[in-house]
C-alpha cells in the first residue's frame, strides 16, 4: 500500500532537492575555475612538454566540467519540480479545507435550528468563524443594543504663513457592537454559557475570521476586537455579554506580471480585408449560471452554505434586499 504524502514529505522533498541542487553548483563552479586556471597556465607554457601535460588536464577537466554542468541542469529540474509539487499539495489541501468548512457549516445550521428554534425563528445574531471545524463552533447573542459606527479621520498640522495645506483623510474599518446576553433557554447553564463565551475570547485571541448573521447587520468578513461578560448575574440561564466586532479586507497584490513575448506585424502581408476576430463579445456566449426558485425562508447565507458562492456575489448577480427575497422569484446561485 503506497504511503500517503503528507506536508511534511513534501517539504522534506524540496529540502533534499535544493541540497542537492547548491551542492551540484558548487561542484561545477569549483570543477570550471580549475579548468580556467589550467587554461591560463597553458597560454602561458613554454616548453612542448609542459604544453602536451596541460592539454591532457585541459582535457579531462573539460569533460568534468561539462558534466557538472549537466548535474546542475538535472538538480535544478528536480527543484523547481519539488517546489511546484508542493504548491501543488498546498493548494489542494485549501480547497479541501474550504469544502469541509461549508459542509460543517451545513451541520451548523441544522443544529441551531435544533438547539434554539427560537433564536433561529427571531433572527437573532450569531457569530460562526469563517472556516468552522466544529459543528459547536457557532455562539448566539440575544441582543438588546446593536450599533454600527464609521469613523473617518482627517490630518491636522500646524500651519506657518506662506505655507500650503496638505491634508488627507483616512476611513477606519467599520465597528459593530453587540450588548445582550447569552444564554435565553433553561437548558443553556451556565457551564455551557460559559463554554460560549470562551469561543468568543478564543476567536478573538487568535484574530480569527468570522461571520456575523442575522440581527440588523450583517458581515461576512470581520474580526472581534473586544469580548466583554459579566458573571455576577443571578440567574443560571444567562451572562450579559457585549463584543466589539470589526471589518477587515484581505489586501491584494498590486503586482503584475508583464508578458515578455514580443508581436510582430508584417505590413507587406496587409490585403485590406478584415477577418473576425475569435473571443469578440458577439461570438463568445456568456458561462451559464444556475438558477433556482425562491422559497420560504431561503437566504444569501443559505445559498452560500450549499453553493460556495460568496454572500457578495449573490447580492451583485440578483439585487434583491438581504432580508426580503421575493418568493417564487428566480435568483442566481452559481
Amino acid at each position: 500500500m503506497a504511503k500517503k504524502k503528507t506536508l511534511k514529505s513534501y517539504q522534506s522533498k524540496v529540502t533534499r532537492a535544493k541540497t542537492a541542487y547548491n551542492k551540484a553548483r558548487t561542484t561545477y563552479t569549483t570543477n570550471n575555475k580549475k579548468l580556467g586556471d589550467l587554461k591560463s597556465r597553458r597560454s602561458k607554457a613554454k616548453t612542448t612538454a609542459e604544453k602536451n601535460s596541460l592539454d591532457g588536464k585541459i582535457k579531462q577537466a573539460t569533460k568534468s566540467t561539462k558534466k557538472a554542468k549537466g548535474k546542475v541542469t538535472k538538480t535544478k529540474g528536480a527543484y523547481n519540480k519539488a517546489k511546484s509539487d508542493l504548491a501543488t499539495f498546498k493548494k489542494s489541501q485549501a480547497a479541501e479545507r474550504r469544502k469541509a468548512a461549508l459542509n460543517t457549516k451545513k451541520k451548523i445550521i441544522t443544529k441551531m435550528q435544533k438547539d434554539k428554534p427560537g433564536y433561529w425563528k427571531a433572527k437573532r445574531p450569531f457569530v460562526i468563524p469563517k472556516y468552522p471545524r466544529s459543528v459547536n463552533s457557532y455562539v448566539y447573542i440575544d441582543n438588546t443594543t446593536e450599533s454600527e459606527t464609521v469613523t473617518t479621520d482627517l490630518t491636522t498640522n500646524s500651519i506657518a504663513p506662506g505655507q500650503y495645506v496638505n491634508h488627507y483623510t483616512q476611513t477606519s474599518p467599520v465597528q459593530r457592537q453587540i450588548d445582550g446576553k447569552l444564554g435565553g433557554s433553561l437548558i443553556s447553564k451556565i457551564k455551557g454559557l460559559k463554554e460560549q463565551f470562551d469561543s468568543l475570547k478564543r476567536w478573538s485571541t487568535n484574530g480569527t475570521e468570522i461571520e456575523l448573521h442575522h440581527g440588523q447587520r450583517q458581515s461576512n468578513h470581520s474580526v472581534l476586537t473586544s469580548v466583554a461578560a459579566n458573571f455576577d448575574a443571578p440567574r443560571d440561564n444567562a451572562v450579559p455579554v457585549s463584543v466589539a466586532i470589526q471589518d477587515v479586507k484581505w489586501a491584494k497584490s498590486e503586482i503584475s506580471k508583464k508578458s515578455k513575448k514580443k508581436t510582430t506585424t508584417n505590413k507587406g502581408a496587409n490585403t485590406g480585408k478584415k477577418t473576425a476576430t475569435k473571443g469578440t463579445r458577439k461570438d463568445t456566449k456568456p458561462k451559464a449560471g444556475k438558477y433556482l426558485t425562491i422559497k420560504k425562508g431561503d437566504t444569501y447565507w443559505g445559498y452560500h452554505v450549499s453553493f460556495g458562492t460568496s454572500i457578495a456575489k449573490l447580492r451583485s448577480w440578483n439585487g434583491f434586499p438581504d432580508k426580503t427575497l421575493p418568493i417564487g422569484k428566480k435568483i442566481r446561485v452559481k
